[in-house]
């Protein structure tokens, strides 16, 4: 049997691990986009701009997640101290200070699945593979 905490800490690894790994698959997918731009002379082709937009916006989801996070456990944490006058005080931790950075969790995972499947879609109608 496992006690709260360490399915909480397990939790944690988990969703810091895969906002690691999704992060180098931004990076990644970014570079894979700049691969496949048009040799048109334009910088990236017009099947490329959602693909591009969808990694972006995961990698600034990202940066978001981790903002709020210090932001408002900062200010939660600077409220109870002030109001129990020690770090070791038993406090209750409400639901709704995690809704938001999960929100952008699990929007970044989407975003960035949506962003590889647009690079899929374009690997494949260009090298028309699978056809």
């Amino acid at each position: 049997m496992k006690t709260l905490a360490e399915v909480d800490r397990t939790k944690q690894d988990a969703t810091g691990r895969a906002s690691d790994v999704g992060r180098q698959l931004a990076f990644a997918g970014l570079a894979v986009v700049w691969i496949l731009r048009d040799a048109s002379g334009n910088p990236i082709g017009p099947t490329l701009v959602s693909p591009l937009l969808l990694l972006v916006g995961s990698l600034a989801l990202d940066l978001l997640q981790y903002v709020w996070c210090s932001f408002i456990w900062t200010l939660f944490y600077n409220y109870q101290f002030e109001k129990h006058k020690s770090d070791e005080a038993q406090i209750d931790i409400p639901d709704a200070i995690n809704w938001i950075s999960y929100g952008c969790f699990w929007t970044k995972i989407v975003f960035l699945i949506l962003g590889w499947g647009c690079i899929a879609d374009v690997v494949i109608s260009k090298w028309q593979l699978f056809l």
